[in-house]
This record gives structure tokens, C-alpha cells and sequence, in this order.
């Protein structure tokens, strides 16, 4: 009551003083005594909002910067002038006899340079990616100890991945997707943008005299060879290089047509762009009935900084066109851009940021430039007889400016939006005139300002685009918004959620935007007159292949995942055949199945059928493909993915076996937490072993924690004191709803779901009384909202702070590219316990993998799940899922010394690593669904009712142990 006293106090003597500047925000900060996280404390707000390299382009034209001339000086990398940490060492890496060797020990290195005169200078390095977790490799550069543009703060250093080999067929006709290996080589490479927004190396100012360069280690080792200074090379037009063939007499040759398949094993920067299967009846090689991988790239290669290389050869010197086959059909008419190399150097400025235009249909075409007619002249290549490598690169190109331009708008809307909800709150009353405009400066300027920005970047689009697009459509309706705004400040309160619903649509269409994906066939090296085939297909070649792929269905089985065993003949002939059910996609359950073709099988003898089902088919609560499976006596032996709650509801029904009657049980399950083994016992057996595990941590946006001057919290007391600061300043923090949400207050304070013997809840303890009433108190004392989109709130900074779970922290490190480097993660917040240390126990959503009674080879069956569960193959299905489908798929596998070795952002790791120490899942018991189901009940009587906490939990209590020894009578069970 002190604490709303004090709120009430604060609000009514600032409420009308509300400005719109951090400066000016109320802060207390006496209330927050949270321990500061380093990477809070440490960090400053002009750190996240340094410039952009873009402006900082700008800046070095108004103050006349040009590039240096003719200089170059290299640097031998062990020829550093300081270092951080442990001494790096000198080895012989890879042909190099003397190679600088820079791991994680050493912080950081500098090197001391000259340069004779004031200009702009390119940086270079030699490098050679030494084996880690498969990351790219991160450095932060600083010039004479200030980072000198906001994209310096992460310079990214590629690895070199190929196909482990051509693609197998299994035994269904169907290509089988080769293992992405690295190849580390020494590779030269200009420091530029790793995300592909820039397609010129980055430009640094250097006064003329000594400087120091500093890298700081971010990601991953390395071994550095040496590192450049040179002058910018300035890139020719093609009309001065066609000039210079003539001038050098060179003739184009005649009678050559070089194809290069693309999907044959190029070199790549990244392992997630692979080859693909495409059944237009045209490719090469045609499908006709079969899954063939035909074709390059696609939709996953379309982030910028992705590159593939090819090498080719040519019989003759003299003059090549090249051209390729490629389909470009996203975009909804927006180009997709490349940057074209041969043999290392892009050779014309027309091939720095080549288009490839929109288009429904498959089209081969010439690199070329439009002349003063309007008509394509195609650009040729001096290429000498041998063998010759083209890279394509992906780039944002022309999108770059606008990205930049409409960040930039997303962040002041955000500022904005913040700046009016600390007057009217999130739910504004619709009927209270807040006179906006006179208690926010500046408001309807800062309005104006974005909403002429947004007519700006729609004539930038329209003018790349051949058909207006779906984007600008998006961006005049915004536009239209705000302009409405502007002529009626007043109905600003009543419009709140249009402006956070701008500011989510406008960070998705930046996502949108440096997307430019291509699918390749195949390029042609050719002489100038070659002439190209059609390859747009016809309606009846299409019509073929649709033939050719009905008349395949009736001999090919669908139902599973690569080779299919006959589980029927005998054992001495094919080996034991066990069926594994696979709650996933496709391309989780095809890496499963090689990866047990290529170990499992060979180690054992026992061959698999992988069987794939939508997600949510093995969860229980409904009546699920599983329960009809059994029913039917069809079930699978083992089936992976399944809900934590299934394995048990089967042991009831005696339908599932019991893991502890192998003898090695015990050694197994110390794989894994122990709190996540508890869903899985039930009457002294173990029916399941965990094979996910989801977890909830604290997130919290840096900068506007900094603004406000508060600290992380660490304990629910000092979480309690930050709210008054957040709701002074109209933000809020979240908290799951669900059940989930009591669990953590339930096991730190000391109570339990259930009883020892299972037979009644023990929610009547005080310990849960206390438990429940804390929680029901975040939404009617402290005023949590019941319903939110956390991510989007996040994003706007509504709420900076909040629980999140694995999906929201996979989606905030994926889909919100506007907060790079403004969030954090932080175990939970706890209880200090009678010892004085912080209990933050918690549980999550586990998934698990259970052997069912119907199997004949059970024996076998627990062998797969050994073998599926261990750290290696743990380890290796996680790397190469996050190869194939990249980060947005990354495992959270429930073998612990697994999840410590996968790629995490070592600060993520440190926080996840100390939440999951107090790992606690919720135990299950006959009729145990119940449980759930009344605690939420409970919650809606308390919070949304109004009851009485003690009343509404006795309730609560009262019908779990009626449903309880209900289902005990039902199955005349009683518990030990």
C-alpha cells in the first residue's frame, strides 16, 4: 500500500511536467538496488545510436575527405604493438610457417601504422578460420581507440563450406541432401560490411602520421597472416574497359558455350545456401517423378554477405559473355542484387551491384547494361585460357539508403510512441483531452518529418521496381495515418495502437527489404554470338511432368523420410527394422535419417523408418495421431518430439516402456537436468527421455534501462522497486499468464504441486498460498498486463523489460534487426532463500522421445534412443540444422554438455547456462491435467473476478483432488 502511496504521490506532482527527452524522465533510482550487469553498466546510449557508415560517407564528403593515392604498406599480423589477455602464439598453420594464432584468451591486438597523407584508406586481411562452433568470425575495430562507425562494431571474417559430395539417392529415386563440410583455406578479404549493405570495401580516415587499429575479440579464433593499408581502388565503367580491349586488340572468340550446373558443389560463405529441388520440366537435370536437387540458392540465399563461387574453364583466350539461368520471383516486382566477381575482383562498376529483375518465370540472361537506345548490350570478359572462378555475393544494393532512411524513421517513431504513452499511458481514455501537443515538444514536427520520409523512400522504390509493389502500398498507408494525425493532434490517444502497429509493419518491411533472394541453374560462359535456348516451359511440358509425378505416386511410398525398409521380411535379411515418428518438419526428420544411415546403422545393424507428422500431433490434451496409432495397435517403437505430459497418460494405460529396466538407465539420464526428468516418472518407472527443453529468462532492452538509470534485477524484491520507475515513464514489464507463470513462484518459495505419494495436491500448503498470492498480486496490485504481444511491446519499447521464452528469444535474435545490440538476456529474477542465495528454480515446455509397449524390439529401440540422445549426435543434428535452416532453427537440446558446445552468443550462454541450474519441470499424476487447468481458473476468479485469493485457491485445491480420486478409482490405482 506504501509503494501506490508513493506512486499516486509521484504521479500527480510530475503528470503535467512529462517531457519528452531521457534527461527529463522521472527516475529513482534509490528503489533499484539491482546487481548492474557489465554489459548495462559499461555500455553508453551513443554507443547503440553511433552513426551509421552511410552517414559517416555523408560526413567525409562535406568535409572533402578523398580517397589516398597509390599507397599500400602490409603488416606481418605477430608484428602487433600490444595486446590484451594471454600473449597470442606463433604456429604453422596450413602452409604458413609462421602464423599468428589470435583465440579467445587474447582480448584484444593493435597495430601501429604510418600513413604520408590525409585521406581514406581500405584495411585488408589475410586470415585462415581455425575449427570453433561454425560461426563466422567477429572482431570489433577501433581507429586510434574510437569505433569509427556503428557497423565497425562487428566486422565479420566468412568461413568456406562446400557439399561433402554429390548428392546420394536413396532407395525411393530421390536425391539425399550432401552434409555441409567446412574447408578452411587462407583467404584475402577487404574489411567491409558482413551483412551486405555496402557493396564497396569500408573507407577509414587517417590523418597523415602514426595510428593504432584495434581488434577486440568478439566470436571465434582465428590465424591471421597480415593485415593491409592501401589506397581505395576506384572501379572502372564498362565503356573504359571496353575501350581498353580495343585499345589492346582483344577479339571475342568464337564457337565456345561453357555450362556450369550450379548446383555442383560451389564454395560458400554459408552453409544454409545449398542446392535445391525444383520440378520445373526445363531444369537440368528434370525430376520427371523424383526429388532431384537441380538448382542453387533460392529463398535461403537472401541475406546480404552470402556468397557462392564456381570455377570453370575456357579453351581459348579472348571475349566471353556469361550468362545464366535463374529465377527471381520474389519482391512482388523489387530486383534482387548481386555483386559479380572473376577471379577475385569485380571487374566493371556495373558489376558491383549487378539486378536481377523480377520475373514469375524461369529466363536465362546476359550480363548486360542498357545503352543510350534502351536496348541490351551485353558487358564482356577478358579471360585468358584455364580455369577461372566467378563469385556472386549477395547485396542489399540500392535498398541500402532506404533501409538506413526508414531505421532511422522506426526508431523515432519508437522514441515518439514512448514520449506519448509516459503522458496517456498505454490504454488511453478516449474521452480525456491530454492536449498532446502542448505537452510534448515538437510532436506534430517529429510526425511531419517521418511521414515526408515515408513519400521519399516510396518514389526511391518505385523508381528500381518495374510494377509498383506491395511495400509502397504499406508505406501510403502509414503515410495516410500520420498525415491524419497531423491535422488532428487530438485524435493522436485514440489512435495509439495504429502508431505501434506502424512501427512493428514498418520493422517487418525492413526485414523484407534485405531479403534478395535468386535460384540459379546454371551460368554459361559463351562466345558473343551464342544464342541461348528458351526456358520458360509450356503449358505442355508441363502437363508431361504432372503425368510423370501421378504415375510415380503409385509406386513410391510417401509416407516416409529417404530409404524405406520392408519392417516385414525377416531380420536375417534386411537387419531389425524399428519405426521412429518424428513431431517435425521434413528437414529435421531427413538430417535424423542420414545421420543414422551414416552411424546409427553401421554401428548396430539396425536400420530405421523415419515417419514425419505435423507438429502438435504428438501433444496430449486432444486425441492425437499417437492414441489413435495405439488404438489400432499400429504405434510406432519409438516416437520423438512428444509432449512431456504423453509418455505418462501411456504408462497409465501401460502403453509405453519402462527406460529403467535397461541396465545403463541411470548412466543415460545423467545426460540431462535432472528437474526435466520428472514429468516422465510415474509409480517408480521412467517412461520418456527429455530430448528439448524450452527455458524462461529475463530479457531487457539496454538503452532504455540506461535511460531510466535502473539495473537488472536479481531478486522479485528489487523487481517490485523498478515498477514505479517503468509505470512513471508508461511502460510496463511482462509475465506469462499461464500456469507456467506460478510454477517459479511456486518452487522458490518452497511448495510442490503434488504430495509424495501423488494421491493430492499439495497447493493447500502455506508455501503455495504464499506462491499463488505473489503471483495474482503482479496483475492486481502491480498492475502486469493480462494480455500482450510481448515481442511486438518489446520492440517499441513498451515493455523493456520481461519473461521470455525460448521462441520469443529466438525471435527477438531473428526478426528484430532494429535492436542489434540494444537487448540482453539475465537469468530470471528469484527469492533469496534461508542460506542468502538467490533461488531462481523454474521449469519450462520439454518435448521427449518414448519407446512404446507394441514394439517388438524394444531392446533396439532404447539402442536409437542412447544413441539419439548423446552429446555427439546431439551436437552434429544441432549443427546441421543450423546449417540448413540457420539460426532461426536452433536446437535447444536437453543434453546439457550438448547445449553448452552449441553456438549461443557467449553472454546469452553464460545467462542460460545459470538459469538452467535451477531446471524444474512439473510433475505428472493420474489426472493430473487437472491441475493446470484449475490453477488458471483460479487466476481468472482472483484477477479477473475479483474472489478472494484464499477462496479461490480452496476452490481450486478442492476440484484437483476430486478429479484426482476420480481417475484413481477409474483405474483402481492407488498411489505408493
Amino acid at each position: 500500500m506504501l509503494l501506490w502511496i508513493t506512486f499516486l504521490v509521484l504521479s500527480v506532482t510530475f503528470g503535467d511536467t512529462m517531457q519528452s527527452y531521457a534527461s527529463e524522465r522521472l527516475r529513482d533510482r534509490n528503489q533499484n538496488q539491482g546487481v548492474p550487469q557489465a554489459d548495462l553498466t559499461d555500455m553508453s546510449v551513443d554507443d547503440i545510436l553511433q552513426e551509421t557508415y552511410g552517414k559517416t560517407l555523408d560526413v567525409y564528403k562535406e568535409k572533402g575527405y578523398k580517397p589516398a593515392e597509390s599507397f599500400e604498406v602490409s603488416l606481418k599480423a605477430d608484428h602487433y604493438s600490444a595486446f590484451g589477455g594471454s600473449k597470442p602464439s606463433n604456429q604453422a598453420v596450413e602452409g604458413n610457417s609462421s602464423a599468428l594464432v589470435w583465440e579467445k584468451d587474447t582480448e584484444w591486438l593493435e597495430w601501429t601504422i604510418e600513413v604520408p597523407e590525409d585521406g581514406l584508406y581500405n584495411l585488408a586481411a589475410s586470415y585462415y578460420p581455425l575449427v570453433g562452433k561454425r560461426l563466422p568470425i567477429q572482431r570489433e575495430l577501433l581507429i586510434d581507440g574510437q569505433s569509427p562507425f556503428r557497423e565497425a562494431q562487428r566486422i565479420y571474417f566468412t568461413r568456406n563450406w562446400m557439399d561433402q559430395g554429390n548428392p546420394l539417392q536413396n532407395n525411393q529415386g530421390d536425391d539425399v541432401r550432401p552434409k555441409q563440410i567446412e574447408k578452411p583455406i587462407w583467404m584475402e578479404t577487404a574489411i567491409t560490411d558482413g551483412n551486405g549493405l555496402y557493396s564497396e570495401p569500408f573507407q577509414f580516415y587517417f590523418g597523415a602520421g602514426k595510428h593504432v587499429i584495434r581488434m577486440n575479440y568478439l566470436v571465434e579464433a582465428m590465424a591471421l597472416d597480415e593485415i593491409r593499408v592501401k589506397s581505395p581502388e576506384q572501379l572502372p565503367g564498362y565503356h573504359e574497359v571496353e575501350q581498353a580491349y580495343e585499345t589492346q586488340g582483344l577479339e571475342p572468340v568464337q564457337q565456345v558455350n561453357v555450362k556450369v550446373q550450379a548446383e555442383n558443389n560451389p564454395m560458400k560463405s554459408d552453409p544454409t545456401i545449398r542446392r535445391e529441388s525444383n520440378g520445373d520440366p526445363l531444369m537440368e537435370p528434370a525430376g520427371n517423378g523424383t526429388k532431384l536437387l537441380n538448382a542453387f540458392g533460392d529463398w535461403r540465399w537472401r541475406k546480404g554477405g552470402q556468397k557462392a563461387s564456381w570455377t570453370f574453364s575456357v579453351p581459348k583466350d579472348g571475349l566471353y559473355k556469361i550468362g545464366m539461368k535463374f529465377g527471381q520471383w520474389w519482391g512482388d516486382g523489387l530486383p534482387s542484387y548481386r555483386q559479380i566477381l572473376i577471379d577475385g575482383k569485380v571487374p566493371f562498376q556495373e558489376l558491383a551491384e549487378y539486378p536481377f529483375s523480377y520475373s514469375r518465370n524461369w529466363r536465362i540472361e546476359t550480363l548486360h547494361k542498357d545503352n543510350e537506345d534502351g536496348e541490351a548490350q551485353p558487358m564482356l570478359m577478358h579471360l585468358k585460357a584455364g580455369e577461372h572462378t566467378i563469385t556472386m555475393v549477395a547485396v542489399v544494393g540500392p535498398y541500402q539508403s532506404i533501409v538506413e532512411n526508414l531505421t532511422a524513421d522506426t526508431q523515432k517513431l519508437s522514441d515518439l510512441y514512448r514520449r506519448i504513452i509516459m503522458v496517456t499511458g498505454p490504454t488511453p481514455d478516449p474521452n480525456f483531452e491530454y492536449e498532446l501537443g502542448k505537452k510534448i515538444p515538437k510532436l506534430v514536427e517529429d510526425l511531419k518529418t517521418i511521414a515526408d520520409d515515408l513519400l521519399v523512400q516510396m518514389d526511391a522504390l518505385n523508381a528500381i521496381s518495374e510494377k509498383e509493389p506491395s511495400t509502397v502500398n504499406s508505406l501510403r498507408m502509414m503515410n495516410h495515418t500520420f498525415e491524419k494525425m497531423i491535422n488532428n493532434p487530438d485524435s493522436i490517444p485514440r489512435q495509439i495502437s495504429e502508431l505501434s502497429n506502424s512501427q512493428t509493419n514498418l520493422s517487418t518491411l525492413l526485414m523484407g527489404l534485405q531479403n534478395v533472394p535468386l535460384v540459379l541453374d546454371y551460368l554459361l560462359v559463351s562466345s558473343p554470338d551464342t544464342k541461348y535456348p528458351k526456358v520458360k516451359s509450356n503449358f505442355l511440358q508441363k502437363s508431361v511432368s504432372t503425368l510423370k509425378n501421378f504415375i510415380a505416386s503409385f509406386t513410391k511410398d510417401y509416407t516416409g523420410v529417404g530409404n524405406v525398409y520392408d519392417k516385414d521380411q525377416p531380420a536375417q535379411e534386411t537387419g531389425t527394422v524399428i519405426e521412429v515418428w518424428v513431431s517435425r518438419g521434413k528437414e529435421w526428420a531427413e538430417i535424423m535419417k542420414e545421420m543414422a544411415e551414416e552411424e546409427f546403422t553401421p554401428k548396430t545393424g539396425i536400420h530405421i523408418n523415419v515417419n514425419t507428422l505435423p507438429a502438435g500431433q504428438l501433444n496430449s490434451g486432444s486425441v492425437n495421431t499417437l492414441l489413435l496409432a495405439a488404438s489400432s495397435g499400429k504405434a510406432p517403437d519409438v516416437a520423438t518430439g512428444v509432449d512431456s505430459h504423453l509418455p505418462v497418460e501411456f504408462a497409465i494405460r501401460d502403453a509405453a516402456v519402462d527406460l529403467s529396466q535397461f541396465p545403463d538407465y541411470e548412466e543415460v539420464s545423467k545426460r540431462f537436468l535432472p528437474g526435466s526428468l520428472i514429468p516422465f516418472r510415474y509409480n517408480g518407472g521412467n517412461y520418456a527421455l527429455p530430448e528439448t527443453q524450452d527455458f524462461n529468462v529475463l530479457v531487457y532492452r539496454k538503452d532504455i534501462l540506461k535511460e531510466l538509470g535502473v539495473n537488472v534485477p536479481q531478486t522479485w524484491d528489487e523487481t517490485y522497486a523498478m515498477l514505479p520507475i517503468l509505470q512513471q515513464n508508461g511502460m510496463q514489464m511482462y509475465y506469462p499468464i499461464s500456469s507456467l507463470g506460478f510454477m517459479p513462484f511456486l518452487y522458490q518459495n518452497g511448495g510442490e504441486f503434488y504430495q509424495a505419494n501423488g494421491a493430492k495436491s499439495a497447493l493447500d500448503s502455506p508455501e503455495a498460498f504464499q506462491a499463488f498470492t505473489e503471483w495474482t498480486e503482479l496483475y492486481t496490485n502491480y498492475k502486469f498486463p493480462v494480455a500482450a504481444n510481448f515481442f511486438n511491446r518489446f520492440r517499441t519499447g513498451e515493455m523493456p523489460i520481461g519473461i521470455a521464452d525460448y521462441l520469443t528469444y529466438v525471435l527477438l535474435s531473428t526478426a528484430a534487426p532494429e535492436l542489434i545490440g540494444r537487448w540482453g538476456v539475465a537469468p530470471s529474477p528469484g527469492h533469496v532463500n534461508q542460506e542468502g542465495k538467490i533461488d531462481r528454480t523454474s521449469g519450462g515446455v520439454a518435448q521427449s522421445v518414448a519407446i512404446f509397449k507394441q514394439s517388438k524390439h524394444q531392446k533396439e529401440a532404447w539402442e536409437f534412443l542412447k544413441w539419439w540422445t548423446s552429446k555427439d549426435s546431439q551436437v552434429q543434428f544441432a549443427q546441421e540444422l543450423e546449417a540448413l535452416l540457420g539460426v532461426e532453427a536452433r536446437w535447444n537440446t536437453a543434453n546439457m554438455e550438448a547445449f553448452s558446445q552449441l553456438p549461443w552468443p557467449e553472454d546469452d550462454l553464460k545467462a542460460l547456462t545459470e538459469q538452467l541450474k535451477y531446471y524444474k519441470e512439473q510433475p505428472y499424476v493420474l489426472g493430473g491435467y487437472f491441475t493446470p487447468r484449475n490453477i488458471d481458473n483460479a487466476w481468472n476468479r482472483v484477477v479477473l473476478g475479483g474472489m478472494n485469493i484464499r477462496e479461490s485457491l480452496e476452490q481450486g485445491v478442492k476440484d484437483i483432488n476430486k478429479e484426482l480420486r476420480a481417475k484413481q478409482k477409474e483405474f483402481g490405482f492407488t498411489p505408493d
